[in-house]
């Protein structure tokens, strides 16, 4: 015999709307993910080559200085503007450079960029609150969240002091903090992510990190307390490594074929892991090369993703590879991945795929892992791998 559906939620749904038309009701999920404008980085954060940062939830990129926080929320930004987001830009380093703006293609317009300068998290906190409720606003009026899309993005977290910090330091009185940043942080994230997921917007945290103190095996954690490990949706942990003279190859397609002759210093290498994610396999790792002339290209660490998780596969001979997704009669060299058009009819396949719902689900293990694996006992614990120290 069927149980009886009670009516009961349908009227408590409808009172509470009344006394609060912005409360959110219901399990939801991301309608809209922002393209980071990478695949791997896309993969990574999402488990979709499609999909990269989701609309109404927190994403931390957290790691060294000098790893690539900064370009890959340029990148982020050129690509959200493409998408008609609108981006505010939180700076607490003074470290934007208009310059290196315009080369990753972002639209300086003061219509679609708004930049702030910020040094507190009090400060920080009146600014998103500002711009997320002005967001919401125009939506109403609008009577449609996706006519008015917002990116928000704070670099760096990192950076900022409490009020009481700053009040401290200009009366020459250089007490320690006794976690007055912490708590303001917490009192922030708080407050605003209810917001930013009822406007849909996509915020972007970049942060530091500090080493893991008292264990054995320390890891790099983001800084500003738990608050900033628990609330973020997904938290991204990024260490830099040096280019190599391998790493030339890459860069050489990357550059359409020839790295130009008057370049000194060319590019960082950003070695990223997904230490978080509540939509997609945690852990995984990735290596992506980031020219300084243009920032992250959509195709940078493809080649060696797709061959460390099956897709591509040796060829013929040696040097030579081919897909087990795309069947290609001729076997293609690694310098011609993407100057010969492989890589573009390789992803044209895999976006279809994913179209049609298949999902790629790969367990990501790097060369270091691997080799790790072939030196370990057959029942031996193994530790969590950390090369947050290394380079």
């Amino acid at each position: 015999m069927a149980k009886k559906k009670s009516s009961l939620f349908d009227s408590v749904r409808k009172n509470l709307i009344k006394k609060n038309d912005d409360i959110v009701l219901d399990l939801t999920e991301p309608k809209i993910w922002a393209d980071s404008g990478n695949y791997v980085l896309n993969h990574i954060l999402s488990g979709s080559f499609s999909k990269g940062y989701p609309a109404g939830r927190m994403v931390q990129l957290f790691g060294a200085s000098g790893s690539g926080k900064s370009f890959l929320t340029a990148r982020a930004i050129a690509k959200a503007q493409e998408a008609g987001y609108m981006v505010a830009v939180l700076d607490s380093e003074q470290a934007i450079s208009q310059d290196y703006l315009l080369k990753c293609g972002v639209d300086i317009d003061p219509s679609m960029l708004m930049t702030i300068q910020v040094q507190t998290v009090e400060q920080t906190q009146d600014a998103m609150i500002e711009v997320l409720d002005g967001v919401r606003a125009e939506q109403k009026a609008l009577g449609n969240n996706s006519e008015l899309k917002l990116m928000i993005i704070v670099d760096s977290i990192g950076a900022l002091n409490s009020t009481k910090a700053l009040d401290d330091a200009e009366r020459n009185h250089h007490a320690s903090d006794m976690g007055t940043k912490a708590k303001a942080l917490t009192k922030m994230i708080n407050i605003v992510t209810q917001k930013i997921g009822i406007t849909e917007s996509i915020c972007i945290l970049t942060n530091h990190s500090a080493l893991e103190v008292g264990v054995m095996f320390p890891q790099e954690l983001p800084k500003g307390g738990k608050i900033m490990e628990y609330a973020p949706s997904i938290s991204l942990r990024i260490g830099k490594g040096k280019i190599k003279p391998a790493d030339l190859v890459e860069l050489e397609y990357l550059y359409g074929g020839e790295i130009p002759k008057h370049l000194g210093a060319l590019g960082i290498v950003s070695r990223i892991e997904l230490y978080k994610s509540r939509f997609t396999r945690p852990f995984r790792k990735v290596q992506l090369m980031i020219p300084y002339d243009f920032g992250l290209p959509e195709y940078a660490g493809l080649f060696d993703y797709l061959k460390d998780n099956g897709i591509i596969i040796e060829g013929g001979r040696k040097g030579y590879y081919n897909c087990t997704e795309v069947t290609f009669e001729k076997d293609f060299s690694r310098k011609d991945f993407i100057k010969g058009g492989w890589a573009d009819i390789i992803m044209k396949h895999l976006l279809a795929e994913e179209a049609k719902g298949h999902i790629y689900d790969f367990i990501m293990k790097s060369a270091e892992d691997i080799e790790r694996e072939k030196s370990s006992k057959d029942d031996m614990i193994v530790e969590e791998f950390d090369d947050s120290n290394e380079d």
